[in-house]
């Protein structure tokens, strides 16, 4: 997948996940995009954090069925989708950055004083030392696990598109909590992707800048006559051999290029004279042969890495952000069809409030199409409820009020004695305890909900198979 298609997914992870009550989108269509999607992927399949090649394949085509339909779905949703962007370059800046850079090579490219091709002023071999150094530290940038920089971040936020206004004002009240959602999820990828990117558009304008350079040489070349000289009060005749010979050979190798050394101590320019100028056009092939070997290909290899380390890096983040319980739960969106659970509700009220967190921690669990059976149990009846109790299915919860004092006479027996009647009479049978926290609200503080939690598990550790703590969803 590219990066267009994780932005599309982490686009409806972030509307469901902050649109926890379906204001956007109902959860009719999402149980609707999920059935159509799945292909047999099951929640119990869903083993790791780090997402699979299928869950991903799920994923988009789930979220591709979302996109096709969006569009009348409702105004509020269309804003939010709007509104759910990263930053990104623009295309037509990089374009005129590499343009620029490419006349830029052709100003440059100096041919020495009038008619002459003076080899020891052109820049080559500052250029050479400079793009070293460069693609030295680039080569470790590219190469570090995480390649953010606080500058190149200032840069990415003025110089991508601004992101649609993200107010949320006059939209559903979850449309801030989707938008902090999608930053969450999308910033830091999409940060450190550009950021790659950016460094990959560099090392193409340096490439451009050379290739410039390079055309420069022949353009000015093609309407005059040019003849190679050079001059210097630091090198010899030797040294200067020598330097050209060493400056010059990976060109000459590797291009089959003539390198006429043998030349240079005529072509020398003393006191204004020269014993003999040379054609300059051997050594004009020679210059456009480094700048293409040392420079041009270096460039444009580190910026295929820098693409490449993009997409990989932002690949691995993907994967890391969390997705077995968003992919769990919205495969249980269409699972447990025709299967019904027992829900014992021990010593509390069922209430049509306390019946739909308990209905919600069960199907959260197990999946929303799971039908329930509510038996109550009032305290002090354990012990005839047990002996009369025949179970007609596998699965069952037992729920208790987590601000009761539990106790291992009365709750943690309770669990044990339902549990071997339930083993001995199912063959795949599963307890689970739920532990209600409906009449807390927010009336308890968070060390004191903590310590009760802790209490209770402890209690029955060993008894049940798993301990879900359900609480009242906001705004019921």
């Amino acid at each position: 997948m590219d990066w267009n298609d994780w932005l599309t997914i982490l686009r409806w992870r972030a509307i469901e996940e902050g649109d926890t009550e379906g204001l956007l989108l109902t959860e009719e269509r999402r149980r609707e995009a999920t059935g159509r999607s799945c292909a047999g992927l099951t929640s119990e399949m869903i083993q790791s954090d780090r997402i699979s090649n299928r869950e991903e394949a799920f994923l988009l085509r789930r979220s591709r069925k979302l996109e096709q339909e969006v569009i009348g779905w409702s105004g509020s949703l269309v804003r939010v989708m709007e509104r759910l962007t990263v930053v990104q370059g623009r295309t037509a800046w990089m374009i005129a950055g590499w343009i620029a850079a490419l006349l830029l090579g052709y100003a440059v490219s100096g041919l020495g004083q009038e008619a002459e091709f003076n080899l020891l002023a052109l820049p080559l071999v500052g250029v050479l030392a400079w793009n070293g150094v460069i693609m030295a530290a680039a080569l470790v940038l590219e190469l570090k696990s995480e390649g953010r920089s606080p500058m190149l971040e200032w840069l990415a936020r003025r110089l991508s598109p601004n992101p649609a206004d993200r107010s949320g004002e006059g939209d559903v009240p979850t449309g801030m909590s989707v938008d902090q959602r999608f930053s969450q999820l999308a910033d830091a990828p999409a940060l450190e992707r550009w950021q790659r990117r950016f460094r990959a558009w560099l090392h193409v304008g340096a490439a451009m800048l050379a290739l410039g350079s390079a055309v420069g040489l022949y353009a000015h070349g093609w309407s005059k006559e040019y003849r190679a000289v050079w001059e210097s009060t630091l090198l010899s005749d030797q040294q200067a051999q020598s330097f050209f010979g060493k400056l010059f050979n990976p060109a000459s190798t590797a291009l089959h290029l003539p390198l006429p050394l043998e030349l240079l101590p005529k072509m020398r320019r003393t006191q204004g004279l020269v014993a003999s100028s040379a054609p300059a056009l051997p050594w004009i092939h020679l210059y456009a042969g480094t700048l293409f070997l040392l420079v041009i290909v270096p460039r444009l290899l580190l910026a295929v890495l820098s693409v490449w380390r993009a997409h990989a890096v932002m690949l691995k983040r993907m994967r890391l952000l969390g997705w077995k319980t968003y992919l769990i739960r919205t495969l249980r969106s269409v699972e447990g069809g025709q299967e019904v659970i027992t829900v014992l509700i021990h010593a509390t009220d069922a209430t049509p409030i306390h019946r739909e967190v308990w209905t919600r921690g069960v199907r959260d669990r197990f999946g929303r199409m799971i039908e329930t059976e509510m038996i109550p149990v009032p305290l002090g009846d354990e012990d005839d409820f047990v002996a009369e109790w025949k179970p007609a299915h596998p699965r069952v919860f037992v729920v208790f009020n987590l601000a009761t004092t539990p106790e291992l006479e009365v709750q943690r027996r309770f669990v044990l004695d339902v549990k071997q009647v339930l083993s001995s009479s199912q063959r795949d049978a599963e307890l689970i305890v739920l532990l209600d926290a409906t009449s807390i609200g927010n009336r308890w503080s968070p060390d004191k909900l903590a310590g009760r939690e802790k209490l209770w598990t402890e209690m029955l550790q060993g008894a049940a198979q798993e301990i879900i703590i359900a609480a009242r969803r906001a705004g019921i």
